[in-house]
């Protein structure tokens, strides 16, 4: 049954259903999607600064309530970047892949910190980087987050509460967003955030999608969702982000998820008209004014079928579709349809 729910996102996740995001790795990396997805495997993803910041801006704009569930603030004043960051992100994953069931490090700490050293990509000596970690805030983070991820919680600092809540204030005070953000329920509006609709198909294909915002006009009959993105180049949002990270595939599927929805005739939305996804685009160091960028069924049609910018291919969610569903189907991960069927012989060009 096709629903608009209000679970938990811990619950959502736990749905054993593809989605936008699972999709898009499936089309940039189908070995991360085969280990992530089939085979269950932990794989973490590394982050930006802007991704982190988004999800904590996300949730104080829209479930401050839930901040303690989510995130772990940390006694640094910051977090440790560049280079020492890869060190300490190598060195956490280096540890956990040495943990065993009971917990227990099975790698001795020296064999660790040199792996970590190894991977870090730092020029200067071992010894001096070693030097400049013990003691440090970045063991601390360490530690921290070794004790943390654990729990599925995000670690940030004063620093990045700081610039979330500047952030937060822009977008309730800036023109363009606040009659947006703002917006409360009422007799003509119900504003959902986080709306999550299941066991919606697109091409025989099911999917789930949580919505970050969702403006349902009873008046107009209308629903418009949003959804949230903090990065660092609100201008350039198209090829920067919207083109680079393949947020078209969430943007078709969103669209889709509501309309699945209002065709359901025991949904309280039946028959409402369903807007184009509109993004809600802000600058990760509060720097830049927010953005609200918009789409047409032209953006629609070539998310679908797959378009060409600038000399570049970006498929479309129907061939990435039909290409996920012939692994699933096949149990074939290791070559895709495409050169399945040509035998393995490609032609250099493409």
């Amino acid at each position: 049954m096709i629903k608009g729910t209000a679970k938990t996102e811990a619950q959502y996740r736990a749905v054993e259903m593809d989605s936008s995001s699972s999709l898009k790795d499936f089309s940039q990396d189908r070995k991360k999607y085969y280990k992530k997805y089939i085979l269950g495997e932990k794989v973490e993803d590394k982050d930006s600064s802007a991704a982190n910041m988004g999800r904590i801006v996300e949730t104080l704009l829209m479930e401050p309530h839930l901040f303690d569930d989510k995130f772990y603030m940390s006694s640094c004043t910051s977090a440790p970047t560049g280079l020492m960051l890869d060190f300490v992100e190598a060195l956490y994953k280096h540890t956990r892949d040495a943990t065993d069931e009971n917990g227990i490090v099975t790698t001795p700490m020296n064999e660790l910190l040199e792996a970590a050293y190894k991977d870090s990509g730092f020029k200067i000596k071992y010894e001096a980087v070693i030097s400049k970690f013990i003691g440090s805030d970045a063991e601390i983070y360490y530690n921290e987050i070794r004790t943390v991820r654990s729990k599925n919680l995000t670690v940030v600092n004063t620093t990045e509460i700081s610039i979330a809540e500047k952030i937060v204030e822009q977008l309730r005070i800036n023109s363009t967003t606040a009659p947006i953000v703002n917006l409360t329920n009422s007799s003509r509006y119900e504003i959902i955030d986080q709306m999550q609709v299941e066991g919606y198909t697109i091409d025989g294909h099911k999917f789930k999608s949580m919505l970050d915002k969702v403006v349902i006009d009873h008046d107009k009959k209308t629903i418009q969702p949003y959804d949230l993105k903090c990065t660092w180049s609100v201008e350039n949002f198209y090829e920067e982000y919207y083109l680079y990270r393949r947020a078209y595939i969430q943007a078709y599927l969103y669209y889709h998820a509501m309309a699945h929805l209002v065709n359901n005739t025991e949904s309280p939305y039946h028959g409402y008209h369903v807007e184009y996804l509109q993004f809600i685009v802000c600058d990760s160091t509060n720097y830049y004014q927010p953005l609200i960028y918009t789409l047409d069924m032209n953006d629609m049609l070539a998310a679908y079928n797959g378009f060409i910018h600038k000399g570049r291919t970006y498929p479309g969610v129907g061939d990435i579709i039909a290409a996920l569903s012939w692994c699933v189907t096949t149990g074939t991960w290791t070559i895709s349809h495409k050169n399945y069927l040509s035998n393995g012989i490609v032609n250099i060009k493409g």
